[in-house]
């Protein structure tokens, strides 16, 4: 019962915050207790994984609680959990509306279990959309000063993408001549004819591509990004984007291989765009907030490439990318609420000095050092083993799409130099150097989120170990020739695992 309680403990924690008195320092350890909880329970099905659970619903409609792990879901889930765990480590002791900011954080992260350990399409559906108010909400109350421009942008955007994958779900159900039914391993062996996987794919891509997000369906991301509060922050970038490459792996690869693969091109295309315009408009920020979100989009052009590509190394490569990603952009957007808090600002102009040892924020820039490395694919860190595969696998497939993104790579340790020039270095400013240094407690997630990032590129199987064996039966090219697969009905995990 533990894939279960994964689903239910961000519930069961909601309801008990509600019932502490308002502004109790107990609101936020039991948050904390019930993201570590969750963590704990999802290295144990790591360790011991566990079965399918499957109970009856509404069966006439096809939904059913179907729930189960597999190499795609499992590491999602753990960074889900762990995302969490961070996003409340970083939210100040003395957050306002405490119950309800943490209420409404557990709510995210049900939603994002409930569409990871979902092996029914409607049932991924309803966890898909219960994502949607909560994170509204917290941009909405907690955000900058234009936040409702930014929570109405993100709810406008996303409630699309919601309507899109309704819509697909519903056409894999009516196109299915045994009726309703919505369980994965049925959606894998479907024989859709190519024109109606043509009209379901656009609908996916429309869904998850704005998820993700990629260009052009981006423009509700560099806003939300640098309103949201940091911890939501942290928990939009690092966990709930991921949902975009987990759907297009999941619904784009796995249900639809024909559409796929006759589209595959223009995928590869539109990554390579994202990807040179992310770095670009990067470069050109004078907000840190602006240009961390900026660079998000390039990387998730990368993630792109190689879900376009589809070779078993691209595909191990989006895995990699996934995780890596996840972790640092999460990372960076903790040590700029880290800066925008002792400093007040968070505009690269404004500041500078920072690595001064005795009025700076040292032990903060030193970390961001780290993190800007680990963003620009340097080697020895996660970021360099996830581009690295993706690159490689993507290449045989799509050579210059590939090309653009390496370029874009480059772009990368650009406007990272840059940032790190300006912000570190250079005089401090007499009349506003009096700045309190971070505290250990301040400290704590990004340290948490550096190590595991550092120990992602020292030990790449962290970030590939996982999914091989499920990643390896969707490829739709083999990784040394750029021949399409012929479209089989594809394995299911039951029978992989059989």
């Amino acid at each position: 019962m533990t894939l279960l309680f994964l689903f239910l403990i961000p519930l069961i924690g909601a309801c008990a915050l509600q019932v502490l008195p308002p502004g109790s320092t107990w609101v936020r350890r039991l948050a904390l207790a019930t993201a570590l909880a969750q963590l704990g329970t999802a290295l144990l099905d790591w360790r011991n994984p566990p079965a399918q659970l499957t109970l009856s619903w509404l069966p006439k409609i096809g939904l059913q609680l179907d729930l189960g792990l597999d190499g795609l879901s499992l590491p999602l889930v753990l960074l889900g959990a762990l995302i969490t765990a961070m996003t409340v480590l970083a939210t100040p002791i003395d957050q306002k509306r405490s119950r309800l900011f943490y209420g409404l954080v557990l709510a995210t992260n049900m939603g994002l279990m409930g569409s990871f350990l979902a092996r029914n399409a409607l049932l991924f559906m309803l966890a898909y959309e219960l994502i949607l108010i909560p994170t509204t909400l917290l941009v909405a109350i907690w955000g900058g000063e234009r936040r409702a421009g930014a929570a109405i942008r993100f709810l406008t955007y996303n409630a699309v993408s919601g309507l899109a994958l309704l819509a697909a779900v519903l056409g894999f159900g009516w196109l299915n001549p045994g009726g309703f039914d919505f369980s994965f391993a049925t959606l894998a062996q479907h024989n859709l004819s190519l024109e109606e996987q043509h009209w379901i794919l656009a609908l996916v891509l429309l869904a998850f591509g704005i998820k993700l997000p990629i260009v052009p369906l981006h423009g509700w991301q560099p806003l939300t990004y640098s309103q949201a509060p940091t911890p939501v922050a942290m928990l939009l970038s690092g966990a709930v984007s991921k949902l975009g490459a987990y759907g297009l792996l999941r619904f784009g690869i796995e249900f639809l291989p024909d559409a796929w693969s006759e589209w595959s091109a223009w995928i590869a295309a539109v990554g390579a765009v994202s990807a040179i315009y992310g770095a670009l408009n990067a470069i050109a920020q004078l907000d840190m907030r602006r240009l961390v979100a900026y660079s998000s989009l390039g990387h998730m052009g990368f993630l792109v490439l190689a879900l376009a590509a589809a070779t078993p190394l691209s595909l191990q490569g989006v895995m990699a990318q996934i995780l890596a990603h996840g972790l640092i952009i999460a990372l960076l957007f903790c040590l700029v609420g880290l800066i925008e808090t002792k400093t007040g600002t968070s505009e690269i102009p404004e500041l500078s000095g920072l690595l001064n040892a005795q009025r700076g924020l040292p032990f903060t820039m030193g970390l961001m050092l780290l993190a800007l490395m680990a963003a620009a694919g340097v080697p020895g860190q996660a970021g360099f083993v996830a581009e690295l595969l993706v690159f490689e696998g993507s290449w045989v497939a799509y050579p210059i799409p590939t090309l653009v993104c390496l370029v874009s790579s480059g772009f990368t340790a650009v406007y990272a130099v840059r940032l790190f020039n300006r912000v570190g270095f250079g005089r401090l400013d007499n009349a506003k150097a009096n700045w309190a240094s971070t505290s250990w407690g301040e400290r704590a997630p990004a340290l948490v989120l550096t190590a595991l990032v550092l120990v992602g590129g020292i030990w790449p199987t962290l970030l590939t170990g996982w999914s091989e064996s499920d990643t390896a039966p969707l490829a739709l090219r083999s990784s040394d020739a750029v021949t399409v697969i012929a479209a089989a009905p594809q394995t299911s995990t039951s029978e992989l695992s059989a």
